[in-house]
Formats: structure tokens, C-alpha cells, sequence
């Protein structure tokens, strides 16, 4: 995704996860995506989720290497929601190894996260299908849309959250500095927000043509 977050985590070696993180060559190395929340949470929603799919695959990318089975890091992270419960899990599994425990509730963030995202994307859909629910109107149909995908970020920085603690990060400075990608992003997704605010704002008023 950028040059910032690629060079602020490592492979790990398959050893003990509960042994520090030390690669043969000195580098720090960590069992999931270090990044800071602020940071996750401005991308997550400046991108209209797609850091999110991103977040997803270099996590499985560092757990490949503590799994017995082979996985595609990039297939569980396009089909995310099938795999939501499991990176979950096994983040929470390992938060309860810690000294001072930082756990949470594994399946109830991971469901809300889901069902969120689901229902988020029907709506779009209907949406753009004017003729389906006639006594609906778009605004309240993308709002609601839009809510919903606000929400779907909690589960998310919880999780992060409990991951930073994990890589003995609880600020997330290993990967909280915005790279020149980061910022081509952020641009580009307040630029989509205004847009569409705007977007609805007009039609809200009567200023957009309706078929």
C-alpha cells in the first residue's frame, strides 16, 4: 500500500510468539501490522474501507509464518468477512498471553464488523436501484450507508488496539508517520466525502434531476 507501513513491519521467524520479536539481523520484528489507530482509523475512512482490506493482508501475511497450514494472505483478505472470526481469535488468543492481559469479546467485534459491512454494501446497492424501495428515499438510503460503514471502523481500532499491546507498541510509533502515498490518499478521500456531501446536500434540496 505505501513505503511507510511496508518498511515498518518484518517477516518474523517461526519461533515461539511469545518470545521477543528479534530478527538474525537485529530488526525489531512483530506478529501483526503495527500501525497507530489514529492513523488506521483516518486511512480506514478516508478510503472507504479499502486500507481496511489492506490491514487485512499484511496481518495474515505475518501470521502465515506461525501456521502449520499454507494460506494466500491476499485471498483472505479480498474475502475478509470469511475470515474475519479466525484473525480475530487468534489476535485475542494471543492478548491473553500477556502479562497484563488486553482481551476482548473475539466473536461479538468480529459479527458487528460483518454485519455491517454486509448491510452497508445491500444499501448501496439499492440505492443506485431507485425501483426498489419506492417509499425510500437515496439520501437516507446512502446516510445510513455511510453510518453503518463508520461503525464497521470500532471492531477494527479495538482490534488494533489490542495488536499494538501485542507488539509491545501501545502508540503505534512503529508505523505512524504518514508516507507520500498516505497523504495522495487522504486528499483524494476528502475530496470523495466533500463530494458526496455535497452530492447529497443538492439532492436533498431539489437541485438534482430525478428520472
Amino acid at each position: 500500500m505505501n513505503e511507510s507501513d511496508s518498511n515498518n513491519t518484518t517477516d518474523v521467524a517461526k519461533t515461539d510468539p511469545q518470545t521477543p520479536a528479534m530478527s538474525a539481523e537485529g530488526q525489531r520484528t512483530v506478529e501483526f501490522f503495527p500501525v497507530s489507530e489514529g492513523k488506521f482509523l483516518t486511512l480506514y475512512i478516508l478510503s472507504f474501507g479499502f486500507y481496511g482490506l489492506y490491514w487485512f493482508y499484511k496481518n495474515w501475511t505475518l501470521q502465515k509464518n506461525y501456521m502449520d497450514k499454507n494460506i494466500y494472505p491476499m485471498w483472505r483478505a479480498i474475502f475478509s468477512i470469511f475470515f474475519t472470526h479466525s484473525l480475530f481469535n487468534r489476535i485475542n488468543k494471543r492478548a491473553q498471553q500477556l502479562e497484563q492481559k488486553h482481551t476482548f469479546n473475539a466473536n461479538a467485534l468480529a459479527t458487528l464488523f460483518i454485519a455491517t459491512i454486509i448491510v452497508s454494501n445491500i444499501l448501496d446497492r439499492v440505492s443506485f436501484n431507485t425501483g426498489i424501495m419506492d417509499d425510500v428515499s437515496n439520501n437516507s438510503l446512502i446516510i445510513t450507508s455511510l453510518v453503518l460503514f463508520l461503525v464497521s471502523a470500532y471492531p477494527l481500532v479495538k482490534v488494533q488496539a489490542t495488536i499494538n499491546r501485542i507488539n509491545n507498541d501501545l502508540l503505534g510509533y512503529l508505523n505512524h508517520k504518514y508516507s507520500l502515498w498516505n497523504y495522495v490518499l487522504i486528499a483524494l478521500g476528502a475530496i470523495a466525502w466533500i463530494m458526496l456531501g455535497f452530492g447529497i446536500l443538492a439532492d436533498s434540496m431539489g437541485l438534482l434531476e430525478t428520472p
